[in-house]
């Protein structure tokens, strides 16, 4: 990344922090942490979190660079087998990366400066398993702004309100649809009753909730395509006009479903107790299609209390000419709900996509960390 240009422009960083928005930076790497660029990030306020998962790792580890390979023939020739290589590693970044981001955590008081870490993904459909996993992960790296990542999945659900229960913070992901929210908030406040019958510091249990925002546009583009090949002359523009517009739409109605439950009964009571909010999440907020603006997932998505997860293309470009205005999440909410009524009329069900994406998703993810084993044990 273009550092000075970064610190020379810090002001919109600042101002998306003003507005309540935490950017974080959606990548990790030893480079990043042992020459000093990411503590500079934080130093200047550029981003207040950062996060983890398979892709990104396996992307570092295979890069060849950081010192990793190394550290990898090291580590293996002491005993270690691939897992343990792999877990090794991950932590060690992770826990230098939250030890970087602690003045953060500790300037806020403990509402923002997190890095996340996944579970492994392949026990994405395994409830016991992926608690005892988070369990291990989050008391072996031991910081207390580390958040462990849990797919939105039916078992990843239980596993939610277990480990908040247990006072482990958690980054649900994976979460693309309304009802993927909803089910991911209600697993949220089910753990946290939990919790205060435990008798655990309230205050001390964080969360998120990641919401995937371009690949359902990618989807739904795709299925508009299809469709506009078998329309007639008079519906074309009418699908035309829908293309590019489901996943702010989808997003947007979601923080009004984040408003409308934490301000409900239920989580005031919680509250009153030391509880914190559950922050909506947006995640995958590159703009895929080039022909789309590169902060298409960025400006309109500003809100109180929420993330945004940046990777570091799409950081420079709000730093080159980012336009950061306040609460424009809650804007158009209405027009929102008439894309996505639209958006059936078609075919596109955002629900059903939902379904589909974070299969596609959970795969992914699998495909990624059995890629990254395997660069570790070819190395």
């Amino acid at each position: 990344m273009d550092i000075d240009l970064l610190i020379s422009n810090r002001k919109k960083f600042e101002e998306l922090i003003k507005c309540g928005q935490s950017p974080w930076l959606d990548n990790i790497s030893r480079c990043m942490i042992d020459s000093g660029e990411l503590k500079s990030l934080v130093d200047n306020n550029i981003i207040t979190g950062i996060t983890s998962n398979p892709s990104i790792f396996e992307k570092a580890i295979d890069s060849g660079e950081c010192n990793y390979p190394e550290t990898i023939k090291k580590m293996s020739s002491q005993g270690l087998d691939t897992f343990e290589v792999y877990d090794a590693i991950t932590q060690r970044d992770i826990k230098d990366a939250a030890k970087i981001l602690y003045p953060v955590y500790k300037k806020t008081y403990g509402k923002d400066g997190f890095v996340s870490i996944e579970v492994p993904p392949d026990i994405a459909t395994d409830t016991e398993t992926s608690v005892k996993q988070a369990e291990r992960i989050f008391h072996s790296i031991n910081e207390p702004n580390l958040l462990i990542k849990i797919p939105a999945t039916k078992e990843g659900l239980s596993a939610i309100a277990q480990l908040i229960a247990k006072g482990i913070n958690v980054n649900v992901t994976l979460m693309f649809s309304l009802t993927h929210y909803i089910d991911v908030a209600d697993a949220y406040m089910e753990g946290l009753e939990m919790a205060h019958k435990n008798g655990a510091d309230m205050n001390k249990i964080h969360s998120v909730a990641s919401v995937f925002i371009s690949r359902l546009d990618t989807m739904a583009d795709n299925l508009l395509d299809n469709a506009l090949n078998k329309a007639g002359g008079d519906a074309k523009s009418g699908i035309i006009s829908l293309k590019g517009q489901a996943a702010v739409a989808n997003a947007k109605v979601i923080y009004n479903k984040f408003i409308e439950i934490f301000n409900g009964e239920r989580f005031k009571k919680l509250e009153s107790i030391g509880a914190n909010i559950q922050r909506p999440l947006w995640a995958s907020t590159s703009t895929k299609n080039p022909d789309y603006y590169d902060l298409k997932y960025v400006e309109p998505l500003v809100a109180k209390n929420t993330v945004n997860t940046l990777p570091e293309q799409t950081i420079e470009s709000i730093a080159n000419h980012g336009n950061i205005k306040s609460d424009t999440a809650e804007l158009d909410f209405e027009k929102s709900v008439n894309i996505l009524n639209e958006l059936k009329k078609f075919g596109i069900d955002t629900e059903q996509a939902g379904e589909i994406l974070q299969k596609d998703g959970v795969k992914s993810f699998e495909e990624s960390y059995n890629k990254l084993l395997d660069s570790i044990k070819n190395v």
